[in-house]
C-alpha cells in the first residue's frame, strides 16, 4: 500500500526535496496584529525586527488537515503526518483531531523536533515510502532518528521571549544591558537551558564545545544550521561544522517565520543526527 507524507511549514526542507518526494506541506499561520497569513511571508525577519508587538502565530485549522488527508487517501493510500513538537505549537494536536475525522488511514507523529532537525525524520520517511517500506518499518526508523537528533538554539536577545510573556520584562532588560547570551537544547521536544555567558564570545565558546562532541561521534549523517536575520549569522557556525564533520549532509538556511517568532532576530540553531 502506498504511503504519502504530510508535514507542516515549520520544517526546513528545500523546494527540491519537497518535489522529489511528493511531500505535502500544510502551512501554519502568522501575522502582525492583523489577519493571519500562510507561513511564507516575504521579508518577515525585517518586519519582526521593527515591530512593537510579537507576531501572532497559529496552527493550521483542523479543516485544512482533513481536506489534505481526504485528498491523499481517496485512492486507498495511507498517510504519515509528521509535525513540530507540541511544546512549541498545537499543530500536531490539530493533526490528530483531523486524523479522527478523515475518511482514510492517517498516522500522526510528534517529531519532538523543529526546523531542519524535524526534516531528518520527514525525509527518511519519504525516502522509505518511495522505496516501498511499510508503515511499521518507517515508524521504527524515524523513532531511532528522533532519539539520535540533537538541536541547540543560540539566542542573541530575549526580546521575543519577553514579548511573548515567557520571560519577565525586567529579566530581558537586565540581560540585554549586560549582553548576556543563552544557549538552549531541545530535549524530548522541550527547550532546556544549556548554558549562558556574556557577549558573542560566549556563544562561540558554547558552539565549539558542542561541536567537539561530534568529533567523537561514530558518524554524523546529516546536519543543519538555521538562522533568523542576515545570512552572516550562520557563517561562523557553518565553517566550524564543515571542519568538524565535513562528510555530513549540511543545509544552511533562514528559518521559517513560525520558528523566528519564538527565537528573535540574530538567533541560530545547530541540528544534527548521528548513526552508531
Amino acid at each position: 500500500m502506498t504511503i504519502k507524507i504530510v508535514t507542516d511549514s515549520s520544517v526546513q526542507l528545500t523546494a527540491a526535496e519537497i518535489e522529489q518526494y511528493d511531500i505535502e506541506v500544510v502551512p501554519l499561520l502568522v501575522g502582525f496584529g492583523g489577519d493571519l497569513i500562510a507561513d511564507t511571508a516575504a521579508e518577515f525577519d525585517q518586519q519582526m525586527a521593527v515591530s512593537p508587538i510579537l507576531p501572532t502565530t497559529s496552527q493550521p485549522p483542523i479543516g485544512d488537515f482533513v481536506t489534505c488527508y481526504d485528498a491523499l487517501t481517496k485512492d486507498g493510500s495511507q498517510v504519515l503526518s509528521l509535525h513540530l513538537t507540541e511544546t512549541l505549537s498545537g499543530t500536531v494536536n490539530a493533526a490528530r483531531q483531523a486524523a479522527k475525522l478523515a475518511s482514510g488511514d492517517v498516522t500522526v507523529i510528534d517529531t519532538q523536533a523543529a526546523d531542519r532537525g524535524m526534516s531528518f525524520q520527514v525525509l527518511t520517511a519519504a525516502r522509505m515510502a518511495h522505496a516501498g517500506a511499510d508503515m511499521a518499518a518507517i515508524l521504527a526508523k524515524i523513532a531511532v532518528i528522533r532519539q539520535h537528533t540533537k538541536t541547540y538554539l543560540f539566542v542573541d536577545t530575549l526580546d521575543n521571549l519577553v514579548k511573548g510573556g515567557r520571560v519577565p520584562k525586567l529579566a530581558g532588560v537586565v540581560t540585554n544591558l549586560i549582553k548576556l547570551k543563552f544557549v538552549f537544547e531541545l530535549v524530548d521536544g522541550k527547550l532546556k537551558f544549556y548554558t549562558r555567558g556574556r557577549g558573542k564570545k560566549a556563544l562561540i565558546k558554547a558552539q565549539a564545545q558542542i561541536l567537539d562532541q561530534l568529533a567523537d561521534a561514530t558518524r554524523v549523517e546529516a546536519a543543519g544550521i538555521s538562522y533568523v536575520g542576515e545570512p552572516s549569522v550562520a557563517e561562523a557556525p557553518e565553517k566550524l561544522l564543515q571542519q568538524v564533520v565535513p562528510q555530513a549532509d549540511l543545509l544552511v538556511a533562514r528559518t521559517s517565520p513560525i520558528i523566528a517568532t519564538h527565537t528573535g532576530v540574530g538567533a541560530y540553531a545547530l541540528m544534527f543526527y548521528t548513526v552508531d
